[in-house]
């Protein structure tokens, strides 16, 4: 499986929207955009101020140039999300602790594949392997004065600090998405 994260740091930025109408993250590297995940579903603006979120939700990531990456299905009733490459094979899981600090990522056989830890502030996150080697650091960032007071979008960087495979490195790239998701969002 080719690796489409195959960078030293990402950034994963929301765009700045005053009532979203479906969840959507730019992932870049340095100033170039290399994905774009976004929600298949749109909710109208009613359900967005009502906070009416769908229980099942289906994340679509898609390259700059459009070509599919991989599918996220995350489902609230079991606290887990299925990541998917473009042929519907499982990359993995990620299984959402009761806190929102701890995210267990499971490979396609569900075997432990790595852990991501929270502070007790939820803006920093080391992610390391079964064994406890370091694969990554996860940081909710600064998105500006307008964005943080205006807008629920967010800002996170992810620095890879070890090697992993590409599969474990696409689960490690949609943590933070996950955790947007079910933490900090209104989505």
């Amino acid at each position: 499986m080719e690796d489409p994260f195959a960078v030293k740091e990402l950034r994963i930025r929301q765009p700045a929207r005053m009532l979203p109408g479906r969840a959507r993250y730019d992932i870049f590297e340095g100033r170039n955009l290399i994905a774009v995940a976004a929600e298949n579903e749109p909710r109208s603006a009613l359900q967005t101020m009502a906070s009416l979120v769908p229980r099942t939700r289906v994340i679509s990531v898609r390259s700059a140039v459009g070509e599919p990456v991989l599918t996220m299905v995350k489902r609230d009733d079991d606290w887990v999300a299925d990541v998917t490459d473009p042929d519907g094979q499982l990359v993995g899981r990620i299984q959402i602790g009761e806190t929102r600090r701890h995210y267990t990522l499971l490979d396609e056989a569900g075997q432990v594949a790595g852990q991501a830890v929270g502070d007790l502030a939820v803006k920093q996150f080391t992610i390391t392997g079964p064994d406890g080697e370091r694969f990554a650091r996860l940081r909710k960032t600064w998105a500006g004065l307008g964005k943080e007071l205006l807008t629920s979008s967010d800002h996170y960087t992810v620095t890879f600090t070890g090697p992993m495979s590409p599969r474990i490195r696409m689960l490690v790239v949609m943590v933070p998405i996950v955790l947007d998701m079910t933490r900090h969002g209104p989505y």
